[in-house]
């Protein structure tokens, strides 16, 4: 394939014999697997090919890394090179990005963490009146990617008769490119009502009270967690959204859907922890 001819000897003249080698092979791996036979198969792929590749192939947490790290260098070559354009590119390296998020190294598993109220009081606290408030609040009662972020519109909420604020999220939006609706949602029916106002204030100024580089978002969000000594990034409050959902009795089938998990065993294994204070407080409500 002329691509990947072209690519060996951009490695070759930047890239030690070693890298070289490895990346290619990775490569190779990469187009075998996904059944990839001419120039024009390469230069059509799509992100939801990242994604099946690494639920798909044989290959450990490490090996997947250095396969995704040969990959994006693939990819960026092919942009600068003009076989693909910036938009794809973005939305390829976008892909892989999350799909390093997925993949756990470590071989005890790490779990996300729910931000505490403490820690999301003090953290609105230090963005209050900014736009970084309605960022946040917005990652914060609706569990959605930085991904699905980029790609939302005003016109991806509506509010439904009982006053329910829903984000509709087109397939091209989504992680899997699956479609889903996600309700905004507080960890009380108070706090749910009182988020609702705010955001639809807000969202009559899409523009200017939501809309920020993701770049821009992350660098801020970095700084602000080292100078308020909390641990946290933007996908905190996507795990505090689903967290919150699970305390709240949603059933598993629910909340798969609400967060956009390919799989039922995602929602089970990463949230439903048994945790002595919900079973606690589910039979009480049993009881009642």
């Amino acid at each position: 394939m002329e691509v990947i001819d072209l690519w060996k000897r951009n490695l070759e003249r930047t890239k030690s014999e070693r890298t070289t080698v490895s990346y290619i092979r990775h490569v190779k791996n990469f187009i075998d697997k996904m059944g990839l036979t001419t120039d024009e198969d390469i230069l059509s792929l799509a992100p939801s090919h990242i994604f099946n590749y690494i639920d798909t192939v044989s290959l450990g947490p490490s090996s997947l890394l250095a396969n995704l790290s040969a990959l994006r260098h693939f990819f960026r070559f092919l942009a600068r090179r003009e076989f693909i354009d910036r938009e794809k590119f973005a939305d390829l390296e976008q892909a892989i990005e999350e799909a390093r998020e997925e993949i756990n190294t470590k071989k005890d598993p790490v779990y996300p963490k729910a931000l505490t109220k403490e820690q999301v009081s003090r953290i609105m606290e230090a963005v209050k009146g900014k736009r970084y408030e309605k960022i946040y609040s917005l990652f914060l009662y609706s569990g959605i990617r930085l991904g699905e972020y980029e790609k939302l519109e005003k016109e991806s909420f509506y509010l439904d008769k009982s006053g329910i604020l829903w984000i509709r999220l087109k397939p091209h939006m989504t992680k899997r490119r699956k479609g889903r609706i996600a309700p905004v949602l507080g960890s009380s029916k108070d706090e749910t009502l009182e988020a609702t106002e705010r955001l639809l204030k807000w969202l009559e100024n899409y523009e200017e009270n939501f809309c920020v580089k993701r770049g821009v978002l992350q660098v801020y969000t970095d700084r602000l967690s080292k100078r308020l000594d909390i641990p946290f990034s933007v996908h905190s409050f996507r795990h505090t959204y689903i967290t919150n959902l699970v305390n709240s009795g949603f059933p598993v089938e629910v909340v798969k859907e609400f967060a956009g998990h390919a799989s039922i065993k995602t929602t089970i294994e990463t949230y439903y922890k048994f945790s002595q204070h919900r079973a606690e407080a589910l039979v009480k409500d049993f009881l009642r």
